[in-house]
């Protein structure tokens, strides 16, 4: 990755945080987050002034317009990394879900991808492959958020454009925090190695950990009648 802007989408983010630490490397940079304002993005600022970055916050919302989101795109340019990791298991409707989780971050992906950076990074989930019933408004909205990046990722990669699409199972942060652990459970440190050797490696898809593509498929193909309800 070369020197240059990077931006976090979902600033308070424990995996996108996790992300943006494994690829800034020991060179300092301008690092823009963006996302609600809270306590948790400005520490989140803070540990990276600590280290020697530049680093400046605006806001983030799914609401944005293409307008709007141009404009707080602008203080990140020129963009060299974006991260998106934005999204919510506990959206107040189903609409809401799939406007946070979904249609924000495609119409999010579109502006990212017209200012040409070098990587774009999108922390998708493998319930973009298999919808639960339990969880239908998030895992809607991922499916959305994630045929973006691959139709755009097939694009861009004309104009030198590099899109991933991070797949991971359940990842244990705050926001999955009192769920039952099911397997192949990762952290945020280890979906950001495996983000780190994606990256480097020019892959367009990961999963995390590297075994949950092959459960998704297997799951996919079994009758969900015959699974604990929890993973229908």
């Amino acid at each position: 990755m070369s020197p240059g802007s990077v931006l976090l989408v979902g600033g308070s983010s424990e995996i996108g945080l996790a992300v943006l630490f494994q690829l800034l490397g020991p060179v300092p940079r301008r690092v823009v987050l963006a996302g609600r304002p809270s306590g948790e993005l400005r520490r989140n600022a803070e540990r990276l002034r600590d280290l020697g970055h530049s680093v400046s916050t605006t806001k983030y919302n799914a609401g944005l317009s293409a307008d709007e989101l141009d404009g707080m795109l602008e203080p990140a340019d020129p963009l060299e990394l974006a991260i998106i990791a934005v999204g919510s298991m506990a959206s107040e409707s189903f609409s809401d879900g799939v406007v946070v989780n979904g249609l924000g971050v495609a119409v999010l992906l579109h502006a990212l991808v017209r200012r040409k950076p070098e990587q774009i990074v999108l922390l998708s989930s493998a319930a973009a492959v298999r919808p639960r019933q339990a969880m239908a408004a998030y895992s809607v909205g991922k499916q959305l958020a994630d045929s973006t990046a691959v139709l755009l990722g097939r694009q861009a990669s004309e104009t030198g454009v590099r899109v991933l699409v991070v797949r991971p199972g359940f990842v244990s942060t705050r926001m999955t925090a009192g769920l039952s652990v099911p397997p192949l459970a990762t952290t945020p440190e280890r979906v950001a190695r495996r983000v780190e050797w994606a990256v480097r490696d020019h892959r367009t898809i990961v999963w995390v950990p590297r075994a949950m593509g092959l459960a998704v498929r297997v799951l996919n193909v079994l009758p969900r009648r015959l699974l604990p309800e929890d993973w229908r």
